[in-house]
């Protein structure tokens, strides 16, 4: 029997009624600017870009090898002291050039926590914002949180992540994950009883990022090559709403499209046909984080700004939190005890971002800091535990 996530029937009529009534760009936004206060929670020696608690508050810390931080060791849990343990420790966390990849966390992207407390961890596999090292590097795994123990291992075939290709972010739902390809751009799901994957909506227009659309930083300039060519991220963002209804995901720079989940996996349904069910939502600004509580609450990290929105599901748009300390943030969680979690990256301060002759202007240490919830907002989205 699939489990399905519980939600607020007239929740799911306001989310309607937001794309029936047309763009949700005119959603009425309410500048609360002062917004929630944010709260500093820990203080890392490496980049951190993606967090990840466990239902008795263990936390674990993603640590891409991006450059200047190439001896991390990727994946780490946090200890009440504020050190780091990495996980889940041995050949896992010390990877290096020449060193083999099936059994090492060669470049984390992201990691997540669901209800069943295992750890999901994205390896995009391509170290220092290089090529993929080889198709044993590029893959998604599930650890035991407690004892670091390998629960599963999936990697996908070449006609599901062709060359260009590179996973993401990650939500699940049921027995199905769903993964933003950000590289050529498209949706990959996979069936986590089966194992089976397929590639949707690759080249369609919702997940490309449009170059009339520059990641515009806090400089003022957009995100930048080396070479002096403006970045381009593809599917980036996603999230399933708390029915499992429909999934939301964008480019980098937007907009927010969404799409239903059982057409996603109908692999009766042409490319074509798929593409005319595809949903315009709101006309985001550039995001580098989201996340979407048990009210269908959908939360925006923007790159532009230190500030962190919140589009209700009758199209209000409200300011949660802005401050200085919220430049560069990343992928943020929701804890069981309603607290967004943010982490710090600083991505756009690296030098390989600033284009020709960039100077590297990032301020360690990396911080992550923490909001809590105002009642008006809902609580951690459900996801029911997946048979290993």
């Amino acid at each position: 029997m699939m489990h399905r996530r519980q939600f607020c029937a007239a929740l799911l009529m306001g989310a309607a009624s937001l794309l029936a009534d047309g763009p949700a760009s005119a959603a009425t936004h309410y500048d609360l600017a002062a917004g929630q206060p944010i709260q500093q929670f820990a203080t890392l020696p490496w980049l951190c870009n993606a967090l990840a608690i466990t239902s008795d508050g263990r936390v674990f810390v993603g640590l891409p090898r991006w450059p200047g931080y190439e001896k991390t060791p990727s994946l780490a849990q946090l200890m009440p002291d504020g050190t780091l343990k990495p996980f889940p420790g041995g050949t896992w966390n010390d990877w290096a050039p020449g060193k083999p990849t099936a059994n090492a966390l060669v470049d984390v992207n992201t990691i997540h926590i669901f209800d069943d407390d295992t750890i999901w961890v994205v390896d995009q596999g391509a170290p220092f914002f290089g090529g993929i090292v080889d198709r044993d590097a590029h893959k998604i795994l599930q650890f035991d949180s407690h004892t670091g123990k390998l629960l599963r291992k999936i990697t996908l075939s070449p006609d599901v992540l062709p060359p260009g290709a590179a996973l993401n972010d990650i939500r699940i739902d049921a027995n199905y994950a769903y993964f933003t390809d950000s590289g050529a751009g498209a949706i990959v799901i996979v069936n986590l009883k089966t194992g089976k994957a397929i590639r949707r909506l690759a080249g369609d227009v919702s997940v490309k990022a449009d170059p009339a659309r520059p990641p515009i930083t806090e400089s003022g300039k957009p995100l930048m090559k080396a070479d002096g060519t403006v970045l381009g991220v593809n599917s980036d963002p996603i999230e399933i709403s708390p029915d499992g209804k429909w999934l939301y995901y964008q480019a980098l720079t937007g907009p927010m499209y969404r799409v239903e989940t059982k057409l996603l996996r109908d692999e009766k349904m042409s490319e074509a046909e798929l593409s005319k069910h595809v949903q315009f939502v709101y006309d985001t600004p550039p995001l580098v984080g989201t996340a979407m509580d048990s009210a269908g609450n959908l939360y925006m990290a923007e790159l532009g700004k230190p500030r962190i929105t919140v589009l209700s599901p009758d199209g209000a748009l409200r300011t949660l939190a802005e401050d200085d300390r919220l430049w560069g943030p990343d992928a943020m969680i929701i804890t069981k005890n309603r607290e967004l979690y943010v982490p710090i990256p600083q991505t756009a301060r690296l030098a390989p971002l600033r284009g020709p002759g960039g100077k590297d202007a990032v301020q360690p240490p990396f911080k992550i800091y923490r909001i809590k919830l105002p009642s008006w907002l809902g609580n951690r989205e459900k996801v029911p535990p997946v048979s290993h």
